[in-house]
């Protein structure tokens, strides 16, 4: 019980939620990934997770979704995952504020230090979201896998090996 306080509680220093070295790394990571995948995929499933049970991940169809949108087609960006612009608009600041002079962003950490609560909650609302779309569009595939009859191609190949 106490990690779960400690999740809802504002950490010390909020900025870090959207802000710190790791999310400027997964964000220019993110960015550099959209900008050199095809926008409608390589052909191959890179999700480890989907291609050992045939249900989607979370986070599956994100690159695609961040490829299209940095290409200006945001309908099939919404499609591959309708999380994906709002996460491309996030890696994109997120991106960009590190590349602004020390002044901006401190000016910035004190901003979202003195709203602390609304950035706190906003970080727990955004992860809750992503959870529960990933786990809603898991349980709706393995529905529609398993009460059609219909087996992914991963659960064929492992049946008949």
């Amino acid at each position: 019980m106490t990690h779960f306080r400690r999740w809802i509680n504002p950490p010390s220093k909020v900025s870090d939620l959207w802000l710190g070295k790791h999310c400027v790394m997964a964000a220019w990571l993110g960015l550099f990934l959209a900008v050199i995948s095809a926008p409608h995929g390589s052909g191959f499933i890179l999700c480890w997770f989907k291609a050992a049970t045939g249900l989607p991940c979370p986070g599956c169809g994100l690159t695609r979704s961040l490829s299209c949108g940095i290409q200006g087609m945001f309908v099939e960006s919404f499609h591959y995952h309708p999380m994906g612009l709002v996460i491309l608009a996030l890696f994109a600041f997120t991106a960009v504020q590190s590349l602004l002079p020390r002044s901006f962003r401190d000016h910035l950490t004190r901003h979202m230090q003195a709203h602390a609560a609304i950035v706190h909650w906003a970080y727990i609302i955004f992860v809750v979201a992503f959870v529960t779309f990933g786990t809603f569009r898991a349980l709706h595939h393995w529905a529609m896998i398993w009460s059609g009859g219909i087996l992914p191609p991963t659960v064929l190949q492992q049946a008949s090996s």
